[in-house]
């Protein structure tokens, strides 16, 4: 019988059959998501990892900022503070040291910058905000506003935190 199928019959079968090839080839299956052997968690008041991630990344944190401290150039200090912010963004006190660095490079807008983001960060924190507050001082002093750093320097000097 299929010897009697007319021409256009058999270009439609073909058709058919090869719509539904594609489409059968077209929809891949998902694959199941992946399980983790050591899953990173973290809690969900803190924020903080439950498998010392975020201690250790504290400790590259304080070991970059020793490092800058001992750094004899401050476009190295700079750099490693840099990279140091990068892996702990709200550490005011990465902060304060980049604007010390910068105000040593004579780039008063970025310590400028830098101080202020310190101030952001370190609310909850009274030394640090005494810090971060002094630092700005420094910076006032450079840029030529030395009445403003002195206001600052009476009100945060004896801060004790």
């Amino acid at each position: 019988m299929n010897q009697f199928l007319t021409l256009g019959g058999k270009a439609a079968g073909l058709a058919c059959s090869t719509m539904l090839l594609a489409v059968g080839c077209s929809t891949t299956p998902v694959p199941p998501p992946i399980k983790d052997a050591n899953p990173i968690t973290r809690t969900a008041t803190t924020g903080k990892t439950t498998d010392g991630t975020a201690q250790k990344t504290k400790e590259v944190t304080r070991v970059l900022l020793a490092r800058a401290d001992a750094a004899g150039d401050p476009d190295d200090a700079i750099a490693l503070l840099e990279r140091a912010i990068r892996i702990e963004p709200r550490n005011p006190k990465l902060w304060i040291s980049l604007s010390a660095a910068h105000l040593k490079t004579s780039n008063t807008k970025a310590a400028e910058q830098h101080a202020q983001k310190a101030i952001a960060l370190s609310a909850h924190d009274a030394a640090l905000t005494r810090q971060a507050w002094l630092q700005l001082a420094h910076v006032l002093d450079a840029t030529g506003h030395p009445v403003e750093a002195n206001s600052i320097r009476h009100r945060y000097r004896n801060l004790q935190g």
